[in-house]
């Protein structure tokens, strides 16, 4: 029994990794789990284990894996953006809270790994998870794709709330109808933007820039006329 390696060493303590562990214990999958600030060495573990889960910072990735590099464990990262020959991708794609999800949520979860490496269904057999592959070289582009979509649209959510409680009065609620339909047309990828840049109404749209005056989300507003192919101030001129 002391020559027994284990399944999976998963390596960090942020909201990944939680969720990498209750997902593993929801399928009864065998892990160990090391941080940084136990107060035991990381590398005994690492030699013990078959596959080695990094859930660290990205920058921290490379780093890492130099200073505790042992060629008797897989070395398997999650950056949705990192492509590096000593290690394996496997990326979650998908936004992960401090809530914890239901066994059925996680296994709807896809993951993007590289083509031409490991494939997922080796890199993790006891997860039935669909799973894509891409070409190294398209990660940065992927990532960043990714990021803005998820991360920008939570930005303007947050301010969009933030407005109707504490400027208007409202119970921020009252949008979600509009915001899951929003959503939810979006998911056949075709063209749903409607309101005053369909219709071509320059006032409203002056009035929409002028309430927005100095904000930061006044130049949110003009990039996204311009991804529309209006250069309003052109437009204006007309």
């Amino acid at each position: 029994m002391q020559n027994r390696k284990f399944p999976y060493l998963i390596i960090g303590n942020g909201r990944l990794a939680k969720h990498f562990k209750y997902y593993f214990e929801l399928l009864d999958v065998e892990y160990v789990h090391w941080y940084r600030t136990l107060n035991f060495s990381v590398d005994e573990l690492i030699s013990k284990s078959i596959k080695t889960l990094l859930l660290i910072n990205d920058a921290q990735i490379i780093p890492f894996i130099n200073q505790h590099y042992n060629t008797n464990t897989t070395w398997i990262h999650c950056s949705g953006i990192l492509s590096t020959a000593i290690a394996e991708c496997a990326h979650p794609l998908m936004t992960f809270s401090h809530n914890l999800y239901d066994l059925d949520t996680y296994k709807k979860v896809p993951f993007i790994t590289d083509k031409g490496r490991i494939p997922f269904n080796q890199l993790f057999p006891e997860l039935q998870n669909p799973h894509f592959e891409i070409d190294g070289n398209k990660r940065q582009l992927y990532h960043t794709w990714t990021s803005m979509s998820g991360n920008f649209t939570s930005i303007l959510l947050k301010k969009y709330y933030d407005v109707l409680e504490n400027e208007i009065g409202l119970p921020a609620s009252i949008s979600h109808l509009y915001l899951e339909n929003i959503l939810r047309n979006s998911f056949d990828n075709s063209n749903h933007v409607t309101g005053p840049i369909t219709r071509g109404d320059i006032e409203t749209i002056e009035k929409h820039l002028n309430t927005l005056n100095d904000d930061a989300f006044k130049n949110v507003y003009e990039a996204f006329l311009e991804t529309q192919d209006i250069q309003y101030k052109d437009w204006k001129k007309r």
